[in-house]
């Protein structure tokens, strides 16, 4: 019975901690049009249009930081919903914030991750 126990423990406590090393450094920062996902560990980032409008017009974005300057667009008209993906190179390296600003039919937002 004792061996049991002891068991059950280990793996509760297994649980726990592998439960805890998952995605949880994926943070999400919402602007007016647009939801922002980003994994600082990995640099990935995913870019979600949240607005009203049907049709997203000469997007570009730019990805800023301490020894960071990217930048990426989608070449087409594209059609709501809409995402992009990608990779922050070097973004494990730095604590410092991370601004993503996002251009398309004439208009412009940002978002810092701190």
């Amino acid at each position: 019975m004792r061996r049991k126990l002891s068991l059950i423990i280990c793996l509760t406590f297994l649980l726990i901690v592998l439960g805890a090393c998952g995605n949880g450094d994926i943070k999400h920062v919402k602007s007016e049009h647009w939801d922002v996902a980003f994994q600082r560990s990995t640099g990935s980032f995913g870019i979600t249009y949240i607005g009203d409008e049907t049709q997203i017009d000469d997007l570009v974005y730019g990805v800023t930081g301490t020894n960071i300057d990217q930048e990426g667009k989608a070449y087409a008209t594209q059609e709501t919903p809409f995402k992009i993906s990608g990779l922050v190179t070097d973004s494990e390296k730095t604590k410092d914030p991370i601004i993503f600003k996002i251009d398309w039919n004439n208009k412009s937002e940002s978002v810092t991750f701190e």
